[in-house]
């Protein structure tokens, strides 16, 4: 396996186990706003739907696009995003609407990182006999590293965070 395929797959395995994360820890994070269950789902859902409104344009991007200059972009914007959010979580500013605008360009960015991951494949495998050997390999990383140890993480992380907000709240936990 070359170096470049090796990247590709840590990478991919990394933003997803951080995509996986990011589903379970912004909707709890709702929790600070309100106890409204509605809440918790319409952030769910906003970070879910862009693989229903952008996977095809996302398709036509990573088609048209730098593949590696795409997902390095993607990721760094999601990071910058989420400095954002974090800052504006922390001086207890924070609004449902900006939680679900978050959750959902987070999964704009998910839709064309993981598009871009795909179509980038060919271009690191020098024989045609290796491709579907280095497809199965990244391919088995996503569906893997995002509903498994990122929610997992995400949960505990985030849990952490809330119990330590809900007591300086004046709440028992």
């Amino acid at each position: 396996m070359s170096t470049n395929l090796r990247r590709l797959i840590v990478a991919s395995g990394a933003s997803n186990v951080a995509d996986g994360a990011l589903q379970t820890a912004l909707p709890l994070v709702a929790l600070t706003i309100t106890r409204d269950p509605g809440a918790f789902a319409i952030v769910s859902i906003a970070g879910r739907l862009p693989w229903l409104l952008v996977a095809l344009p996302a398709g036509a991007l990573a088609d048209r696009l730098d593949r590696r200059r795409t997902m390095v972009f993607v990721n760094t914007g999601r990071m910058a995003l989420l400095a954002v959010l974090t800052a504006v979580v922390a001086s207890e500013r924070h609004e449902l609407w900006m939680l679900a605008a978050t959750a959902f360009a987070l999964g704009v960015g998910e839709t064309l990182y993981d598009t871009s991951a795909q179509s980038i494949l060919p271009h690191l495998v020098a024989e045609p006999a290796g491709l579907e050997r280095a497809n199965v390999r990244l391919y088995a990383v996503a569906p893997t590293a995002n509903p498994f140890p990122g929610p997992a993480l995400g949960g505990i992380s985030t849990g952490i965070a809330l119990a330590a907000y809900f007591r300086d709240q004046g709440y028992s936990v």
